[in-house]
């Protein structure tokens, strides 16, 4: 204990940044030293487990001193700035107790936020979704958010988050079906963008036209009657990820994407024809697909493949094979692999 207490405060800050918050804050018993250190951390991870007493009326108790220990630390923190703010929060949190503590992590200029919201069903619990407060789509420090399951976005008309590099929205809900063309129009510099498709989403399409993108990932792995289209638009793409077992119709509305450099296309039908056509200046290309049979009829040449993947649980992926031999002149590494489909 000697030894670490005579490192500096900026080191023992850096090394609870990477503690859950609970026991970032137990340290304060001990010494005086420590007492208000945890104060000036910079990350706050807050984590309630999930492990629930049984409810007689209200709330579970443990899940009441969460809420009592995520206000106590939300309003004794004293950095100037929250780098990272993180929860993971179960069927109980709703969305008064979540909008309380984003607006405070608006005003302590939140750089990072990552809000995780899981529910299961319980015959005897309605789900309950968290709606995000409108004060968040205009904030202007913000540079990375990730969303996670039972999250509704109700985006407004206008949206400005100037300084969002990374946005990550994993089985979300969208009130309508404009409101993901609304948030994505409001972040002018957007580089990364990771979206996973939701059972509950019903969008008949989802659109991501974006000069600005540089890695775009789309996953659907929801096997049901919906499918949606995917529009992609976004010419200066380096990286590309496409998972889908829903049978999406995926288009690339930009064929000349020069800058892309690597990309994965994992699909359970018959690849994309307009997505395979913008990925000829790829220079590392993973593969798990069946082409059309008036695709490899098609003249398309990969000029800077040098890493090719093909997954031979695919589908005629023989054709598939013999056809990137014919279109790869550079290709340097092949490598055939096995595995399932998601």
């Amino acid at each position: 204990m000697d030894m670490i207490s005579n490192l500096s405060d900026d080191l023992l800050l850096k090394i609870l940044s990477e503690l859950p918050t609970k026991d970032v804050v137990a340290t304060a018993v001990l010494s005086k030293r420590w007492k208000f250190l945890w104060m000036m951390v910079h990350k706050l991870d807050f984590d309630d487990n999930f492990e629930y007493e049984d409810v007689v009326d209200g709330l579970p108790s443990n899940y009441e001193r969460f809420l009592q220990f995520v206000d106590r630390v939300m309003v004794f923190h004293k950095a100037p700035v929250i780098k990272t703010l993180k929860f993971r929060v179960g069927r109980w949190c709703n969305t008064e107790e979540m909008a309380h503590w984003i607006r405070i992590g608006i005003v302590r200029c939140v750089r990072q936020l990552e809000i995780s919201h899981f529910v299961e069903y319980y015959e005897e619990y309605d789900q309950q979704s968290i709606i995000l407060p409108r004060s968040l789509y205009m904030f202007a420090k913000l540079e990375v958010l990730k969303l996670t399951n039972t999250i509704v976005l109700d985006v407004p008309t206008a949206v400005c988050l100037p300084s969002l590099k990374s946005l990550h929205l994993l089985y979300v809900e969208y009130k309508t079906d404009e409101c993901h063309c609304r948030l994505l129009s409001g972040c002018p510099v957007l580089e990364e963008l990771v979206v996973d498709i939701s059972s509950n989403s019903s969008l008949p399409c989802f659109y991501v036209v974006m000069p600005s993108l540089e890695r775009l990932s789309i996953r659907d792995t929801w096997v049901d009657d919906f499918a949606s289209n995917v529009v992609i638009n976004a010419p200066s793409l380096k990286y590309l990820n496409i998972v889908d077992t829903a049978g999406n119709d995926i288009s690339c509305l930009s064929e000349n994407m020069p800058k892309m450099a690597e990309a994965n296309v994992n699909v359970s039908h018959e690849g994309p024809e307009m997505v395979m056509r913008s990925l000829t200046s790829v220079k590392r290309l993973s593969l798990c697909l069946s082409l059309s049979a008036s695709m490899l009829q098609q003249h398309i040449v990969f000029y800077q493949l040098v890493h090719l993947e093909l997954c031979v649980d695919a589908l005629r992926w023989w054709e598939l094979f013999t056809w990137m031999l014919e279109s790869s002149p550079k290709l340097q590494v092949l490598k055939l692999i096995k595995v399932h489909l998601p």
